[in-house]
Protein backbone atom coordinates (compact mmCIF):
# COMPACT_ATOMS: atom_id res chain seq x y z
CA UNK A 1 0.00 0.00 0.00
CA UNK A 2 1.27 3.49 -0.87
CA UNK A 3 2.06 5.66 2.14
CA UNK A 4 -0.19 8.75 2.23
CA UNK A 5 0.83 12.32 1.71
CA UNK A 6 0.73 13.93 5.14
CA UNK A 7 -0.50 17.53 5.10
CA UNK A 8 0.21 19.40 8.33
CA UNK A 9 -2.30 22.20 8.81
CA UNK A 10 -6.07 22.23 8.21
CA UNK A 11 -6.38 25.83 7.12
CA UNK A 12 -7.35 26.89 3.58
CA UNK A 13 -3.96 25.91 2.10
CA UNK A 14 -3.82 22.45 3.65
CA UNK A 15 -7.45 21.68 2.86
CA UNK A 16 -7.18 22.91 -0.74
CA UNK A 17 -4.13 20.68 -1.20
CA UNK A 18 -6.01 17.76 0.35
CA UNK A 19 -8.88 18.33 -2.09
CA UNK A 20 -6.47 18.29 -5.03
CA UNK A 21 -4.88 15.05 -3.85
CA UNK A 22 -8.22 13.45 -3.05
CA UNK A 23 -9.62 14.41 -6.44
CA UNK A 24 -6.73 12.56 -8.08
CA UNK A 25 -7.32 9.50 -5.91
CA UNK A 26 -4.11 9.92 -3.88
CA UNK A 27 -4.11 8.83 -0.23
CA UNK A 28 -3.83 11.83 2.09
CA UNK A 29 -3.95 12.51 5.82
CA UNK A 30 -4.43 16.05 7.17
CA UNK A 31 -3.16 16.82 10.69
CA UNK A 32 -3.96 19.88 12.76
CA UNK A 33 -2.92 20.69 16.31
CA UNK A 34 -6.27 22.35 17.05
CA UNK A 35 -9.18 20.24 18.24
CA UNK A 36 -11.62 22.17 16.01
CA UNK A 37 -11.51 24.68 13.14
CA UNK A 38 -10.60 28.21 14.19
CA UNK A 39 -13.84 30.26 14.30
CA UNK A 40 -11.80 33.45 14.68
CA UNK A 41 -9.68 33.20 11.52
CA UNK A 42 -9.19 36.86 10.55
CA UNK A 43 -9.87 36.77 6.80
CA UNK A 44 -13.05 38.52 5.71
CA UNK A 45 -12.92 38.39 1.93
CA UNK A 46 -11.47 36.45 -0.99
CA UNK A 47 -10.18 38.24 -4.05
CA UNK A 48 -10.91 37.46 -7.69
CA UNK A 49 -7.87 35.20 -7.96
CA UNK A 50 -9.18 32.91 -5.21
CA UNK A 51 -12.63 32.80 -6.79
CA UNK A 52 -11.05 31.78 -10.11
CA UNK A 53 -9.17 28.90 -8.44
CA UNK A 54 -12.29 27.67 -6.67
CA UNK A 55 -14.31 27.96 -9.89
CA UNK A 56 -11.79 25.63 -11.51
CA UNK A 57 -12.83 22.87 -9.08
CA UNK A 58 -16.54 23.70 -8.89
CA UNK A 59 -16.32 25.17 -5.37
CA UNK A 60 -17.06 28.85 -6.02
CA UNK A 61 -20.86 28.54 -6.02
CA UNK A 62 -20.88 27.34 -2.41
CA UNK A 63 -19.09 30.54 -1.39
CA UNK A 64 -21.25 32.77 -3.56
CA UNK A 65 -24.34 31.40 -1.82
CA UNK A 66 -23.11 32.73 1.54
CA UNK A 67 -21.05 35.73 0.39
CA UNK A 68 -21.54 39.13 -1.14
CA UNK A 69 -19.95 40.48 -4.34
CA UNK A 70 -16.78 42.48 -3.72
CA UNK A 71 -16.16 44.31 -6.99
CA UNK A 72 -13.32 46.57 -5.84
CA UNK A 73 -9.57 46.15 -6.02
CA UNK A 74 -6.86 48.38 -4.57
CA UNK A 75 -3.13 48.86 -4.31
CA UNK A 76 -2.18 50.13 -0.85
CA UNK A 77 -5.86 51.16 -0.48
CA UNK A 78 -5.60 53.35 -3.56
CA UNK A 79 -8.67 52.16 -5.41
CA UNK A 80 -8.38 50.74 -8.93
CA UNK A 81 -10.81 49.99 -11.77
CA UNK A 82 -11.06 46.20 -12.13
CA UNK A 83 -14.09 46.53 -14.42
CA UNK A 84 -11.79 47.75 -17.21
CA UNK A 85 -9.72 44.58 -16.93
CA UNK A 86 -12.71 42.23 -16.64
CA UNK A 87 -13.78 42.96 -20.21
CA UNK A 88 -11.13 40.56 -21.55
CA UNK A 89 -10.13 38.84 -18.31
CA UNK A 90 -13.43 38.08 -16.60
CA UNK A 91 -11.82 36.31 -13.64
CA UNK A 92 -10.42 39.69 -12.52
CA UNK A 93 -13.90 41.14 -12.06
CA UNK A 94 -15.33 40.26 -8.68
CA UNK A 95 -14.13 38.94 -5.36
CA UNK A 96 -16.39 37.86 -2.53
CA UNK A 97 -17.03 39.24 0.93
CA UNK A 98 -17.03 36.00 2.92
CA UNK A 99 -15.42 35.14 6.29
CA UNK A 100 -12.40 32.83 6.17
CA UNK A 101 -14.08 30.24 8.45
CA UNK A 102 -16.72 29.77 5.74
CA UNK A 103 -14.02 29.13 3.13
CA UNK A 104 -12.42 26.59 5.47
CA UNK A 105 -15.80 24.93 5.99
CA UNK A 106 -16.42 24.58 2.24
CA UNK A 107 -12.96 23.12 1.64
CA UNK A 108 -13.19 20.70 4.56
CA UNK A 109 -16.59 19.45 3.44
CA UNK A 110 -15.25 18.81 -0.05
CA UNK A 111 -12.14 17.08 1.31
CA UNK A 112 -14.25 14.72 3.39
CA UNK A 113 -16.45 13.97 0.37
CA UNK A 114 -13.27 12.90 -1.43
CA UNK A 115 -12.33 10.54 1.39
CA UNK A 116 -9.58 12.66 2.98
CA UNK A 117 -8.61 11.58 6.50
CA UNK A 118 -8.62 14.71 8.71
CA UNK A 119 -7.22 14.28 12.21
CA UNK A 120 -7.43 17.10 14.74
CA UNK A 121 -5.60 17.45 18.02
CA UNK A 122 -2.36 16.10 16.50
CA UNK A 123 0.79 18.17 17.05
CA UNK A 124 4.02 17.41 15.19
CA UNK A 125 7.06 17.23 17.49
CA UNK A 126 9.67 15.39 15.42
CA UNK A 127 10.38 14.69 11.74
CA UNK A 128 12.67 12.05 10.26
CA UNK A 129 13.31 11.49 6.56
CA UNK A 130 14.34 8.10 5.20
CA UNK A 131 14.67 6.61 1.74
CA UNK A 132 11.18 6.51 0.27
CA UNK A 133 9.24 7.91 3.23
CA UNK A 134 8.96 10.45 6.06
CA UNK A 135 8.05 9.67 9.68
CA UNK A 136 6.43 12.18 12.03
CA UNK A 137 6.27 11.94 15.79
CA UNK A 138 2.95 13.27 17.04
CA UNK A 139 1.63 14.42 20.39
CA UNK A 140 -2.09 13.86 21.08
CA UNK A 141 -4.34 13.78 24.12
CA UNK A 142 -3.88 10.00 24.14
CA UNK A 143 -0.08 10.26 24.15
CA UNK A 144 2.62 10.09 21.51
CA UNK A 145 2.47 8.20 18.23
CA UNK A 146 4.30 7.83 14.91
CA UNK A 147 2.88 8.39 11.43
CA UNK A 148 4.66 7.42 8.22
CA UNK A 149 3.99 9.12 4.90
CA UNK A 150 5.37 9.21 1.39
CA UNK A 151 5.69 13.01 1.56
CA UNK A 152 4.97 15.71 4.12
CA UNK A 153 3.61 19.14 3.20
CA UNK A 154 3.95 21.94 5.73
CA UNK A 155 0.81 24.06 5.62
CA UNK A 156 1.05 25.00 9.30
CA UNK A 157 1.43 28.74 9.03
CA UNK A 158 4.13 31.39 9.19
CA UNK A 159 5.62 29.94 12.37
CA UNK A 160 5.72 26.48 10.80
CA UNK A 161 6.97 23.71 13.07
CA UNK A 162 7.56 21.43 10.08
CA UNK A 163 9.67 24.05 8.31
CA UNK A 164 11.83 24.40 11.40
CA UNK A 165 12.20 20.63 11.80
CA UNK A 166 13.17 20.35 8.12
CA UNK A 167 15.94 22.92 8.65
CA UNK A 168 14.67 25.44 6.08
CA UNK A 169 15.53 29.11 6.69
CA UNK A 170 12.92 31.87 6.38
CA UNK A 171 14.67 35.13 5.39
CA UNK A 172 12.59 38.29 5.17
CA UNK A 173 12.57 42.02 4.63
CA UNK A 174 12.28 43.12 8.23
CA UNK A 175 8.67 44.32 7.94
CA UNK A 176 6.70 43.26 11.02
CA UNK A 177 3.14 44.55 11.24
CA UNK A 178 0.72 44.03 14.11
CA UNK A 179 -2.91 44.86 14.66
CA UNK A 180 -6.18 43.82 16.23
CA UNK A 181 -8.92 41.65 14.75
CA UNK A 182 -12.27 40.93 16.34
CA UNK A 183 -16.04 40.68 15.96
CA UNK A 184 -18.53 43.13 17.46
CA UNK A 185 -22.30 43.26 17.40
CA UNK A 186 -23.67 46.44 15.83
CA UNK A 187 -26.59 48.03 14.05
CA UNK A 188 -25.05 48.71 10.65
CA UNK A 189 -27.33 51.73 10.13
CA UNK A 190 -25.67 53.40 13.13
CA UNK A 191 -22.09 52.97 11.87
CA UNK A 192 -20.05 55.96 10.75
CA UNK A 193 -18.85 56.08 7.14
CA UNK A 194 -15.28 55.15 8.15
CA UNK A 195 -16.48 52.10 10.07
CA UNK A 196 -17.59 50.15 6.99
CA UNK A 197 -15.17 49.11 4.27
CA UNK A 198 -11.38 49.30 4.17
CA UNK A 199 -9.58 52.61 4.69
CA UNK A 200 -6.07 53.98 4.97
CA UNK A 201 -6.32 56.84 7.45
CA UNK A 202 -4.25 59.98 8.11
CA UNK A 203 -3.47 58.75 11.64
CA UNK A 204 -1.10 56.30 9.97
CA UNK A 205 -2.85 52.98 9.88
CA UNK A 206 -5.51 50.80 8.32
CA UNK A 207 -9.07 50.15 9.45
CA UNK A 208 -11.41 47.56 7.96
CA UNK A 209 -14.98 46.73 8.91
CA UNK A 210 -17.09 44.16 7.08
CA UNK A 211 -20.19 42.06 7.82
CA UNK A 212 -19.32 38.69 9.37
CA UNK A 213 -22.91 37.59 9.98
CA UNK A 214 -26.30 39.08 10.87
CA UNK A 215 -25.61 42.07 13.09
CA UNK A 216 -21.92 41.13 13.41
CA UNK A 217 -19.07 43.35 12.18
CA UNK A 218 -15.55 41.99 11.63
CA UNK A 219 -13.11 44.74 12.66
CA UNK A 220 -9.40 44.78 11.75
CA UNK A 221 -7.06 47.59 12.76
CA UNK A 222 -3.38 48.22 12.13
CA UNK A 223 -1.47 51.16 13.60
CA UNK A 224 1.93 51.51 11.97
CA UNK A 225 4.95 52.36 14.04
CA UNK A 226 3.41 51.39 17.37
CA UNK A 227 4.59 48.68 19.70
CA UNK A 228 1.75 46.44 20.86
CA UNK A 229 1.16 46.10 24.59
CA UNK A 230 1.25 42.34 24.09
CA UNK A 231 2.49 40.44 21.02
CA UNK A 232 -0.54 38.17 20.85
CA UNK A 233 -3.54 36.97 22.80
CA UNK A 234 -6.92 38.40 23.86
CA UNK A 235 -7.59 42.12 23.64
CA UNK A 236 -9.85 44.04 26.01
CA UNK A 237 -12.85 45.86 24.54
CA UNK A 238 -11.39 49.18 25.66
CA UNK A 239 -8.18 48.58 23.70
CA UNK A 240 -10.06 47.70 20.53
CA UNK A 241 -12.32 50.75 20.87
CA UNK A 242 -9.35 52.98 21.59
CA UNK A 243 -7.47 51.84 18.48
CA UNK A 244 -10.56 52.26 16.26
CA UNK A 245 -11.15 55.76 17.56
CA UNK A 246 -7.47 56.67 17.16
CA UNK A 247 -7.56 55.64 13.51
CA UNK A 248 -11.01 56.87 12.42
CA UNK A 249 -11.51 59.79 14.79
CA UNK A 250 -14.86 58.41 15.92
CA UNK A 251 -15.93 55.80 18.49
CA UNK A 252 -17.27 52.57 17.04
CA UNK A 253 -21.00 52.10 17.65
CA UNK A 254 -20.53 48.55 18.90
CA UNK A 255 -22.97 46.98 21.30
CA UNK A 256 -20.76 44.11 22.40
CA UNK A 257 -17.25 42.87 21.63
CA UNK A 258 -17.67 39.15 20.97
CA UNK A 259 -13.93 38.46 20.75
CA UNK A 260 -10.74 40.27 19.82
CA UNK A 261 -7.08 39.39 19.66
CA UNK A 262 -3.86 40.90 18.40
CA UNK A 263 -2.09 39.49 15.36
CA UNK A 264 1.40 39.95 13.98
CA UNK A 265 2.51 39.49 10.36
CA UNK A 266 6.14 39.02 9.33
CA UNK A 267 7.41 39.46 5.79
CA UNK A 268 9.45 36.43 4.71
CA UNK A 269 9.98 33.85 2.00
CA UNK A 270 11.53 30.42 2.68
CA UNK A 271 14.91 29.85 1.09
CA UNK A 272 13.52 26.74 -0.61
CA UNK A 273 10.10 25.13 -0.85
CA UNK A 274 11.40 21.56 -0.83
CA UNK A 275 13.80 19.58 1.31
CA UNK A 276 13.84 15.95 0.22
CA UNK A 277 10.35 14.63 0.86
CA UNK A 278 9.18 17.73 2.73
CA UNK A 279 7.42 20.56 0.90
CA UNK A 280 6.29 23.98 2.11
CA UNK A 281 3.02 25.60 1.04
CA UNK A 282 1.04 28.69 1.97
CA UNK A 283 2.16 30.82 4.91
CA UNK A 284 4.75 28.20 5.84
CA UNK A 285 6.47 29.03 2.53
CA UNK A 286 5.86 32.79 2.37
CA UNK A 287 4.25 35.31 4.67
CA UNK A 288 3.36 38.98 4.44
CA UNK A 289 0.75 41.49 5.60
CA UNK A 290 -2.75 40.26 4.61
CA UNK A 291 -4.05 43.13 2.50
CA UNK A 292 -6.45 42.75 -0.42
CA UNK A 293 -6.47 38.96 -0.54
CA UNK A 294 -3.14 38.47 -2.31
CA UNK A 295 -1.77 36.43 0.59
CA UNK A 296 -4.61 33.91 0.43
CA UNK A 297 -4.60 33.63 -3.36
CA UNK A 298 -0.83 33.00 -3.32
CA UNK A 299 -1.35 30.25 -0.71
CA UNK A 300 -4.05 28.49 -2.71
CA UNK A 301 -1.97 28.73 -5.89
CA UNK A 302 0.70 26.75 -4.04
CA UNK A 303 -1.82 24.03 -3.19
CA UNK A 304 -3.15 23.72 -6.74
CA UNK A 305 0.36 23.70 -8.23
CA UNK A 306 1.68 21.03 -5.87
CA UNK A 307 -1.35 18.75 -5.55
CA UNK A 308 -1.43 17.24 -9.02
CA UNK A 309 2.34 16.79 -9.09
CA UNK A 310 2.39 14.79 -5.84
CA UNK A 311 -0.59 12.75 -7.05
CA UNK A 312 1.22 12.00 -10.32
CA UNK A 313 4.26 10.79 -8.39
CA UNK A 314 2.17 8.48 -6.20
CA UNK A 315 0.31 7.17 -9.26
CA UNK A 316 3.60 6.29 -10.93
CA UNK A 317 3.32 8.42 -14.07
CA UNK A 318 5.16 11.59 -13.01
CA UNK A 319 7.91 12.41 -15.52
CA UNK A 320 11.45 13.00 -14.19
CA UNK A 321 11.88 16.30 -12.40
CA UNK A 322 8.18 17.10 -12.11
CA UNK A 323 8.28 17.59 -8.34
CA UNK A 324 11.25 19.95 -8.69
CA UNK A 325 9.12 22.32 -10.76
CA UNK A 326 7.13 23.15 -7.63
CA UNK A 327 9.97 25.20 -6.15
CA UNK A 328 11.09 26.66 -9.48
CA UNK A 329 7.56 27.86 -10.26
CA UNK A 330 6.21 28.85 -6.86
CA UNK A 331 9.25 30.33 -5.08
CA UNK A 332 9.48 33.32 -7.49
CA UNK A 333 5.74 33.88 -7.13
CA UNK A 334 5.95 33.85 -3.35
CA UNK A 335 8.72 36.42 -3.49
CA UNK A 336 6.85 38.55 -6.03
CA UNK A 337 3.72 38.62 -3.86
CA UNK A 338 5.76 39.40 -0.73
CA UNK A 339 7.49 42.32 -2.43
CA UNK A 340 4.15 43.60 -3.75
CA UNK A 341 2.88 43.80 -0.17
CA UNK A 342 6.11 45.37 1.07
CA UNK A 343 5.65 48.03 -1.61
CA UNK A 344 2.10 48.69 -0.44
CA UNK A 345 3.29 49.06 3.15
CA UNK A 346 6.01 51.45 1.99
CA UNK A 347 3.23 53.70 0.63
CA UNK A 348 1.56 53.78 4.05
CA UNK A 349 4.27 54.38 6.62
CA UNK A 350 5.44 56.79 7.85
CA UNK A 351 2.34 58.77 6.94
CA UNK A 352 4.09 62.14 7.00
CA UNK A 353 6.46 61.03 4.23
CA UNK A 354 4.25 58.88 2.04
CA UNK A 355 1.64 61.44 0.92
CA UNK A 356 3.61 62.45 -2.15
CA UNK A 357 4.28 58.85 -3.22
CA UNK A 358 0.62 57.90 -2.72
CA UNK A 359 -0.49 60.86 -4.81
CA UNK A 360 1.91 59.91 -7.60
CA UNK A 361 0.81 56.26 -7.65
CA UNK A 362 -2.85 57.37 -7.69
CA UNK A 363 -2.12 59.55 -10.72
CA UNK A 364 -0.28 56.73 -12.50
CA UNK A 365 -3.16 54.33 -11.86
CA UNK A 366 -5.38 56.51 -14.04
CA UNK A 367 -3.47 55.20 -17.07
CA UNK A 368 -5.18 52.08 -18.38
CA UNK A 369 -1.98 50.03 -18.66
CA UNK A 370 -0.92 50.84 -15.10
CA UNK A 371 -4.41 50.12 -13.79
CA UNK A 372 -4.40 46.77 -15.58
CA UNK A 373 -0.99 45.82 -14.23
CA UNK A 374 -1.92 46.65 -10.65
CA UNK A 375 -5.36 45.00 -10.80
CA UNK A 376 -3.88 41.77 -12.16
CA UNK A 377 -1.08 41.88 -9.58
CA UNK A 378 -3.22 42.39 -6.47
CA UNK A 379 -5.91 39.92 -7.52
CA UNK A 380 -3.41 37.24 -8.46
CA UNK A 381 -5.01 36.59 -11.86
CA UNK A 382 -1.89 37.54 -13.80
CA UNK A 383 0.00 34.38 -12.84
CA UNK A 384 2.02 33.10 -15.78
CA UNK A 385 4.76 30.55 -15.27
CA UNK A 386 7.92 30.89 -17.33
CA UNK A 387 7.64 28.02 -19.77
CA UNK A 388 9.85 28.33 -22.82
CA UNK A 389 12.25 26.25 -24.92
CA UNK A 390 14.93 26.56 -22.24
CA UNK A 391 12.70 25.39 -19.40
CA UNK A 392 11.22 22.21 -20.84
CA UNK A 393 7.87 23.37 -22.16
CA UNK A 394 8.36 21.25 -25.24
CA UNK A 395 7.96 24.30 -27.48
CA UNK A 396 10.10 25.32 -30.39
CA UNK A 397 9.37 28.98 -29.73
CA UNK A 398 8.08 31.04 -26.84
CA UNK A 399 4.34 31.50 -27.28
CA UNK A 400 2.58 34.26 -25.30
CA UNK A 401 -0.08 31.77 -24.22
CA UNK A 402 2.42 29.48 -22.50
CA UNK A 403 2.29 29.46 -18.72
CA UNK A 404 -0.94 31.43 -18.50
CA UNK A 405 -4.57 30.45 -18.24
CA UNK A 406 -7.40 30.17 -20.71
CA UNK A 407 -10.45 32.30 -19.81
CA UNK A 408 -13.56 30.16 -19.73
CA UNK A 409 -11.75 26.84 -19.20
CA UNK A 410 -12.55 26.52 -15.47
CA UNK A 411 -15.77 24.46 -15.88
CA UNK A 412 -13.82 21.93 -17.98
CA UNK A 413 -11.24 21.33 -15.23
CA UNK A 414 -13.50 20.13 -12.43
CA UNK A 415 -12.19 16.56 -12.64
CA UNK A 416 -8.59 17.62 -11.92
CA UNK A 417 -7.11 16.11 -15.09
CA UNK A 418 -5.11 17.83 -17.79
CA UNK A 419 -7.06 19.14 -20.77
CA UNK A 420 -6.41 19.41 -24.50
CA UNK A 421 -8.55 22.05 -26.17
CA UNK A 422 -8.66 21.44 -29.91
CA UNK A 423 -9.50 24.05 -32.50
CA UNK A 424 -12.04 23.37 -35.23
CA UNK A 425 -14.49 20.53 -34.65
CA UNK A 426 -11.84 18.04 -33.51
CA UNK A 427 -12.79 15.58 -36.27
CA UNK A 428 -10.49 13.97 -38.77
CA UNK A 429 -10.79 14.88 -42.41
CA UNK A 430 -9.97 17.59 -44.88
CA UNK A 431 -7.09 19.98 -44.78
CA UNK A 432 -6.18 22.73 -42.40
CA UNK A 433 -7.59 23.26 -38.94
CA UNK A 434 -10.05 20.37 -38.71
CA UNK A 435 -7.53 17.83 -39.92
CA UNK A 436 -4.88 19.11 -37.50
CA UNK A 437 -7.38 19.12 -34.65
CA UNK A 438 -8.23 15.50 -35.34
CA UNK A 439 -4.55 14.60 -35.30
CA UNK A 440 -4.08 16.39 -31.98
CA UNK A 441 -7.00 14.48 -30.46
CA UNK A 442 -5.60 11.16 -31.68
CA UNK A 443 -2.19 11.99 -30.21
CA UNK A 444 -3.71 12.82 -26.82
CA UNK A 445 -5.72 9.58 -26.79
CA UNK A 446 -2.65 7.71 -25.51
CA UNK A 447 -2.87 9.84 -22.32
CA UNK A 448 -6.66 9.58 -21.95
CA UNK A 449 -6.37 8.52 -18.31
CA UNK A 450 -4.60 11.81 -17.50
CA UNK A 451 -5.76 14.26 -20.17
CA UNK A 452 -9.29 15.04 -21.35
CA UNK A 453 -10.13 16.49 -24.77
CA UNK A 454 -12.68 19.22 -25.52
CA UNK A 455 -13.29 21.66 -28.39
CA UNK A 456 -11.63 25.04 -28.02
CA UNK A 457 -15.05 26.61 -28.52
CA UNK A 458 -16.07 25.24 -25.10
CA UNK A 459 -13.65 27.72 -23.54
CA UNK A 460 -12.23 30.95 -24.92
CA UNK A 461 -9.19 29.49 -26.64
CA UNK A 462 -8.39 30.78 -30.11
CA UNK A 463 -6.58 27.59 -31.11
CA UNK A 464 -5.48 24.22 -29.80
CA UNK A 465 -3.78 24.34 -26.37
CA UNK A 466 -2.77 21.82 -23.70
CA UNK A 467 -3.51 22.62 -20.05
CA UNK A 468 -2.02 21.04 -16.96
CA UNK A 469 -4.42 19.97 -14.18
CA UNK A 470 -3.79 23.34 -12.49
CA UNK A 471 -5.12 25.14 -15.57
CA UNK A 472 -1.86 26.51 -16.97
CA UNK A 473 -1.02 26.23 -20.66
CA UNK A 474 2.04 24.08 -21.43
CA UNK A 475 1.64 23.79 -25.20
CA UNK A 476 -0.02 25.92 -27.86
CA UNK A 477 -0.69 25.16 -31.50
CA UNK A 478 2.31 26.13 -33.61
CA UNK A 479 4.75 26.24 -30.69
CA UNK A 480 6.25 22.78 -30.98
CA UNK A 481 5.39 19.11 -30.68
CA UNK A 482 2.23 18.18 -28.77
CA UNK A 483 3.58 14.69 -28.16
CA UNK A 484 6.76 16.11 -26.65
CA UNK A 485 4.76 18.36 -24.31
CA UNK A 486 2.49 15.46 -23.29
CA UNK A 487 5.47 13.27 -22.44
CA UNK A 488 7.20 16.06 -20.57
CA UNK A 489 4.24 16.96 -18.34
CA UNK A 490 2.21 13.74 -18.24
CA UNK A 491 4.85 11.05 -18.50
CA UNK A 492 4.95 8.05 -20.82
CA UNK A 493 1.76 7.17 -22.70
CA UNK A 494 -0.24 4.31 -21.28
Amino acid sequence: MTDPVIVVGAGPTGLMLACELGLAGAPVVVLDRRDAPDPHAPGQAVNAGVVALLEQRGLADALRASGLPLPGAHFSLLWLRPEQVAADRPEAGTGLLVPQPRLTEVLEQRARELGVDIRRGHEVTELRQSTGHVTLKLRTSAGESLLRGSYVVAADGAGSTVRRLAGIDFPGSGWTVSGIVGDVTADFSELAVHHLGAHYLPAGGVYSGAPAGPGVLRVITTVFGSTPAAPAGPVAAEELQGEVEHLTGQPLAAREVLWAHRFTSHSGNAERYRSGRVFLAGDAAHSFYPLGGLRLSTCLQDAVNLGWKLAADLAGWAPPGLLDTYHSERHPEGERARLALDAQLALMHPAARTAGARSLVADLARFDDVNRYLVELVTGVDLRYRLGPDDTSGSAAVDPALGGRVPGAAPLLHDGRGLLLVGGDGEEGGDGERGEAGAYARTAAAWADRVGVAPASAAEATGSVLLRPDGHVVWAEGSGSLETALKHWFGAPR
